[in-house]
């Protein structure tokens, strides 16, 4: 088989290993104002995620926070916060792997507009 068929054989028929990724939490979390946990994740791992903020119209704001804990008994310290606003023309959110041996949260808050519906989807590298 030739280098350019194995590597479409590869994406059609991936192995057990090339998949590498278990879901953990997946919903549609309805804005209400207040600081929001999309996920919150208390094990040792590499943590990927998407929110969609697609449903977002002219007018609306919101605030994804995220946060990690780094000792056992420790505090959630924010290390990342980004603001949305308005209709996204990109509007899937990637949040990019974080690694964490004691936790990770992230966190929504619509803090303008109409309270919207926000898919979500969190997966553990394995």
């Amino acid at each position: 088989m030739s280098s350019e068929g194995a590597v479409l054989e590869a994406q059609l028929n991936p192995s057990e290993d090339a998949k590498g990724l278990k879901p953990l939490k997946s919903g549609n979390l309805a804005a209400d104002g207040s600081e929001q946990t999309l996920l919150e994740f208390t094990e040792v791992g590499r943590i990927i995620g998407y929110v969609d903020l697609g449903n977002m119209q002219a007018g609306d704001s919101v605030v994804i926070r995220q946060y990690m804990k780094i000792v056992e008994g420790g505090n959630y310290r924010k290390y990342a916060e980004e603001t949305y606003s308005g209709i996204l023309v990109e509007p899937l959110l990637y949040i990019h792997p974080r690694e964490t041996d004691v936790a990770i949260k992230v966190t929504l808050q619509q803090t303008v507009g109409v309270f919207r519906n926000f898919p979500n989807n969190f997966m553990r590298e394995l």
